[in-house]
């Protein structure tokens, strides 16, 4: 049983915060463009709020569908950092530009293919037809914004998140002003409402991605790792490698994402008021979850820099470290929302009898954020390890075998409409975070007796 001491402990929070700040600034950076969007919408009225509400759902679920695979350059980075091989990330950052491509026709395909089902759902015409109208918009940057996450993922496996962040932070105030100058016609631009919106976002990817492109291609700090100057055609066994590994975090991401896109969608079926309490809601979570999400995400470099180090002592005592570290900062916000519902909700709108729903969906959205702050910080642990394919299980059977069967049993059938479905949400998300730290428990327990392992690690089954 690992015994954390002081001395450790310090250490461990000084790497994992060194990694992390940077990631929390670029993820609240992120999720700010989210923000703006549903304040713009908002302005225009509950259908533009509703389209974006549900154009922005289901790209997010496609886009994470395909992003899982693309983040299997993290880990991967990080052992060859920890093991010294560095020669090994030019190689295989190069094979991710690769998969970028292959997944972005993939995603670009279903983009722009998918007014049919939300008809058939019986969301409104117009909605959908604006929904469709962003997603088609969007579609123009989908290559981007994978290449970026490329560039990314090999960033951060080797420590240096500092120019994510700095890339962010310049990309967000554009970001938004374009979607504001296409949103609501201005200096000379059509007004587009919704579409609008699709659009800037689209034209940002490719901004946030020839910004790190720029740097990653001056820096010396990349010199060694060869990324620019060698050409690499598609390799099978790296490819195979890297979608052993990413397919299952993308699938994960996938049944998670679904999960609050088949949500939105059952809101979409309950009323426009429904989607815009949904939304809002989501919007604020989404904001605070940024924290928890940018630790969880130093967890995989330091996890895999230790494990490449060949230390899994030192893997899971960071893992565990981190885990804890999420889930207070994550019980400290979920106790502000509940008890200060009220007074964030005024923030978004002013609409009484939205802000009824809304009010009461903050107060059960504080157990979700609780449950989501575990269960990142032990998903991406495992992910330093290369553990992808039991979590993967798990995480089918919970969220669409519990959380889903929650959402609409409590939601639909029995008519307690958006309440009972963030009931299933919240629910889904807490037990989560149970089966995920078991599971972390049974990998290290089981490389800490076996550090011969480590030699050759992969995945477990």
């Amino acid at each position: 049983m690992l015994k954390l001491r002081g001395g450790h402990l310090a250490s461990d929070l000084g790497i994992i915060f060194r990694v992390g700040l940077p990631l929390i600034i670029n993820n609240v950076s992120s999720i700010g463009v989210t923000v703006a969007d549903t304040l713009m919408a908002s302005t225009l009225g509950a259908t533009q709020l509703a389209a974006v509400a549900i154009g922005s759902g289901i790209w997010i679920a496609l886009f994470l569908l395909g992003l899982g695979t693309i983040m299997a350059i993290g880990p991967t980075v990080a052992q060859h950092f920890g093991a010294g091989r560095g020669h090994e990330i030019g190689d295989d950052t190069r094979q991710g530009f690769w998969l970028g491509l292959v997944i972005s026709v993939i995603i670009v395909v279903a983009m722009r293919s998918i007014e049919p089902l939300l008809l058939m759902m019986g969301i409104a015409t117009d909605v959908c037809t604006l929904a469709q109208g962003y997603l088609d918009a969007l579609s123009w940057g989908v290559f981007a914004a994978y290449a970026y996450h490329t560039l990314k993922q090999m960033s951060e496996g080797v420590g240096r998140t500092v120019p994510i962040m700095v890339v962010m932070a310049v990309a967000l105030p554009i970001n938004i002003a374009l979607n504001y100058t296409f949103m609501f016609g201005r200096f000379g631009a059509p007004q587009l409402g919704a579409v609008g919106c699709g659009l800037g976002n689209g034209i940002s990817f490719w901004i946030m991605f020839a910004l790190l492109a720029l740097y990653v291609g001056r820096s010396r700090h990349y010199r060694a790792f060869g990324l620019w100057r060698h050409w690499s055609w598609p390799e099978a066994r790296a490819l195979s490698r890297l979608l052993t590994l990413g397919v299952p975090i993308g699938l994960s991401l996938f049944l998670q994402s679904g999960l609050f896109t088949c949500v939105a969608l059952m809101m979409g079926a309950l009323g426009t008021f429904a989607v815009a309490g949904h939304q809002i809601v989501l919007n604020y979570s989404g904001l605070v979850f940024m924290v928890p999400l940018g630790l969880a995400m130093a967890l995989t470099v330091c996890v895999g820099h230790a494990v490449g180090r060949l230390d899994v002592v030192a893997a899971a005592r960071i893992g565990y470290t981190g885990i804890v570290l999420c889930g207070s900062l994550s019980l400290i916000s979920a106790v502000t929302t509940f008890f200060l519902a009220d007074t964030i909700t005024a923030v978004y709108t002013d609409d009484a009898e939205l802000a009824v729903l809304v009010a009461d969906l903050f107060r059960i959205a504080a157990v979700l954020q609780l449950g989501d702050g575990i269960q990142v910080a032990a998903a991406f642990s495992l992910r330093g390890l290369k553990d992808t394919r039991v979590p993967l299980l798990l995480n089918a059977a919970n969220y669409w075998g519990l959380g889903f069967t929650l959402a609409y049993v409590l939601g639909i059938v029995l008519g307690y409409g958006a309440r009972g479905i963030w009931i299933g949400l919240a629910t889904a998300l807490l037990t989560a975070g149970i089966l995920l730290i078991a599971r972390f428990r049974v990998v290290t327990r089981r490389l800490c007796a076996t550090q011969a392992e480590l030699s050759d690690l992969q995945p477990l089954r």
